[in-house]
């Protein structure tokens, strides 16, 4: 019998052991994180390139938030983060230079999905804080850790103006490129880069703050709805001569390829293609030259912009919009794209 009861005491020892034993702590080690601004091939500036924040979000095999990141001015100097971490599979989310509000959002976010979900708009961005993304995976050891290189990518497409040609017949004389702007301009992302288009800027060229949209761009007051989208130019070209252009637009990706046609003002908008609008004063009168970006507008490449003007544009009363003939415009727009470094080039 005292056998017996020595047998249940043990037991019950052991019982009373696993139940008040600590659970084991979840194995830990670091992820070194490193990047890269890949930026567009054709003529980065430095602004497109600064970095005022970046924010490593890092996520389970789950989907699971393990931890976010800020990093620190040594971090962004060194181009390099170490983070500790849960050991495992990772999913690794940087987003860089979110104003306040959207990265109140993120940091708002306890899953990967949460956090691709959350949007921007195309004036979210500046002159020298372009919103970037990267996304990455790295499996995490406790013995070595683990490393993760991301290559931070920009979620605008960039339209460059390049030489603008003076090829008139010489009675015209010298001409004068007044402004230049975009036309039927994306500008709403989220971080995952595939959110659909909602918010178009300068429908039909036209400023869509004024309700009943029956001014052109630049015309009595009317300014474009985003900065990024409209520059005053004002440079005379002789007959014959050429102007260099430099003038840079920016907008959200466009995978339309239809072309707007010659929109009536006043009509319920129909998305298009993304167009850059040159506007030139030839003999006292404005001629609108429109150039319909159709071969889609991709994130983060350049789309040089080259034009010949040979004859007459349109007109305010013609339609701004309306398709301009090649014997009156030659326009070549050359891609560059910074992932393969492929560049193609469009003759309009």
């Amino acid at each position: 019998m005292k056998i017996k009861y020595l047998i249940m005491l043990v037991a019950a020892c052991v019982l009373f052991s696993f139940c008040t034993r600590e659970p084991a702590p979840s194995a830990s080690s670091e992820l070194t994180l490193s990047w890269e601004d890949r930026a567009t091939k054709g003529a980065a500036t430095e602004p497109e390139k600064q970095l005022h924040s970046l924010w490593f979000y890092i996520f389970d095999a789950n989907g699971m938030l393990d931890v976010a990141y800020a990093c620190t001015a040594g971090d962004l100097s060194a181009r390099k983060a170490t983070v500790r971490v849960k050991t495992g599979g990772k999913t690794v989310l940087a987003v860089a230079n979110l104003p306040a509000e959207r990265q109140n959002a993120a940091n708002a976010a306890a899953t990967l999905a949460e956090l691709e979900a959350v949007t921007f708009d195309l004036s979210d961005n500046g002159e020298d804080r372009f919103i970037m993304t990267a996304k990455g995976t790295a499996t995490v050891v406790s013995s070595t850790g683990a490393d993760c290189a991301l290559n931070l990518e920009r979620p605008v497409a960039k339209i460059s103006l390049g030489t603008v040609r003076n090829q008139l017949p010489s009675p015209y004389g010298p001409i004068t490129v007044k402004q230049a702007f975009l036309c039927n301009v994306v500008g709403n992302q989220n971080i995952a880069g595939q959110a659909d288009a909602a918010t178009w800027y300068n429908q039909n060229g036209t400023d869509e703050a004024n309700g009943g949209k029956t001014a052109t761009i630049g015309q009595g007051g009317h300014q474009a709805r985003c900065a990024f989208t409209y520059h005053a130019v004002n440079a005379s070209i002789d007959h014959g001569g050429s102007y260099g252009g430099g003038q840079v637009f920016y907008a959200m990706p466009n995978a339309l390829t239809t072309e707007p046609g010659n929109p009536a003002y006043g009509t319920v908008f129909v998305p298009t293609c993304t167009v850059l609008m040159v506007v030139a004063t030839i003999k006292g009168k404005d001629y609108y030259y429109p150039v319909p970006l159709k071969n889609k507008l991709v994130r983060n490449t350049d789309n040089l912009v080259n034009l010949t003007i040979i004859g007459l544009g349109n007109t305010l009363e013609d339609g701004p919009l309306n398709r301009i003939e090649k014997a009156d415009l030659r326009a070549t727009v050359t891609v560059s794209d910074w992932t393969t470094g492929s560049v193609y080039t469009e003759t309009i």
